[in-house]
């Protein structure tokens, strides 16, 4: 018996989550494996370069967003990130505001400058969602991707 998930369900979520990181680890074996038998012939950063733009890339999408001000107010929206090159780019649209800004990965933390003194600095977490802090460590907000 053959079963759909509509793309909201649940299930629908986790099996697209779960798929997004099998591609992913099979990405970085395959990776790995070149550079271990000599079948991709590059330096440690070439082969960093590569695994952070695999890894960058399956961030792409768009995210609910779940924040806290310094202030203590709290703060919801969404989040679309797109990827280009070795590029992260962040729209937030929280209420009737649109925020922007741009970054790039260093291992599992993305750091995105949107044009404050101080950037978001993320943690990309193995489920996919990502945990933030601004305003010097004073806000945070949480991304879980929806779609």
């Amino acid at each position: 018996m053959k079963q759909d998930f509509p793309g909201g369900h649940p299930a629908g979520r986790a099996f697209k989550a779960m798929l997004r990181g099998a591609v992913l680890a099979i990405a970085v074996i395959l990776i790995q494996a070149s550079v271990s038998f000599g079948l991709l012939s590059v330096d440690g950063n070439r082969a960093e370069a590569a695994f952070k733009a695999v890894y960058l890339a399956n961030l792409e999408g768009t995210y609910s967003v779940d924040g806290r001000n310094t202030d203590g107010s709290r703060y919801s929206g969404r989040v679309y990130i797109t990827v280009q090159g070795d590029m992260a780019h962040f729209r937030w649209e929280i209420g009737s505001q649109t925020y922007r800004g741009q970054g790039t990965l260093n291992g599992n933390v993305l750091t995105i400058d949107w044009g404050s003194k101080d950037p978001v600095v993320y943690q990309v977490n193995p489920d996919g969602s990502l945990d933030g802090v601004w305003a010097g460590g004073r806000a945070s907000e949480r991304l879980v991707r929806i779609q």
